[in-house]
């Protein structure tokens, strides 16, 4: 009697540990860590407005400390009564700590036949505020432009950058400026332009629509060497065709004598190696089941 009871008291022991190891067992697989990668921030703000542009004519905001954007450029203007011209530009970014980006850009140009190099640009651009902390995120930029052809003279810039994100992924930015030309013309035009735009690809936001138009109280465009007195206004487009590379295109359309008839602009920004020393898309958050 004594010897059954211990074999079913082994039994039952034996039972009750195969149970406890397979019930451990499956607890520990059910045990799983997930990373998810979250996409690069500026100071807060959403990736597409953290990249210092928003579409082809229109800045947003700064670049994180340390990292790099560089992007060529496209700027092609069918005028009504003077040959078309073409500028072609690099345009190399670098976030630095405090909210402040620093860029440069050089610009060649190819009209009636003939390709040289029109201008050579320095620019620093300061955030006022972490994004969200003030309305409409302002930043301040200012440019100064050398002219490095006949055709082009001296030039400075100030403008100020709002931007904002609303819901349903809705993106909007403008830029407010002034430019002085401090060649023979000295002349002083003002204006403003502004981009919205909205994904249409979801949830990767690879594709992205919008509306994109610029103002110009008069005097010359210091890009194009001509009058540009007027609205130019036109559909936008971005395409994203992986996480480190977009395509911005733009054609406008000038409403009025002193602008070009048809302006195209097209910017492919270049990814940059450095850019996850300065960016928040290496933090990952956890989550377990």
């Amino acid at each position: 009697m004594m010897r059954r009871l211990l074999l079913t008291c082994s039994i039952a022991f034996a039972t009750l540990a195969v149970a406890i190891s397979s019930r451990a067992q499956v607890a520990e697989e059910r045990h799983i860590t997930v990373e998810v990668e979250e996409l690069p921030s500026a100071y807060g703000a959403p990736p597409d407005l953290s990249h210092g542009r928003i579409s082809t004519l229109t800045k947003s905001y700064v670049l994180s400390p340390y990292s790099f954007e560089l992007e060529t450029g496209y700027d092609g203007a069918i005028f009504r009564h003077r040959a078309p011209a073409h500028l072609f530009r690099q345009e190399l970014e670098m976030g630095l700590p405090a909210r402040f980006t620093l860029g440069l850009q050089n610009e060649l140009e190819h009209v009636a036949g003939e390709t040289r190099d029109r201008s050579f640009t320095l620019e620093a651009r300061y955030a006022l505020a972490d994004w969200n902390k003030l309305p409409l995120n302002p930043a301040i930029s200012a440019e100064y432009r050398f002219g490095l052809s006949t055709a082009a003279e001296d030039s400075g810039e100030i403008a100020l950058l709002i931007s904002h994100d609303f819901p349903h992924l809705i993106e909007w930015a403008a830029n407010i400026f002034v430019e002085r030309d401090f060649g023979g013309r000295e002349s002083t035009s003002a204006g403003f332009a502004q981009s919205v735009e909205v994904p249409v690809l979801l949830p990767d936001e690879k594709l992205e629509v919008g509306l994109e138009m610029q103002y110009r109280s008069g005097g010359e465009d210091a890009r194009l060497d001509a009058s540009a007195k007027g609205v130019a206004i036109g559909p936008t487009l971005a395409w994203r065709p992986s996480t480190k590379a977009r395509l911005d295109l733009s054609p406008l359309f000038g409403c009025s004598d002193h602008t070009p008839a048809v302006e195209v602009f097209a910017i492919l920004p270049s990814p940059s190696a450095d850019r996850k020393q300065g960016m928040q898309k290496d933090r990952r958050r956890r989550i377990d089941f």
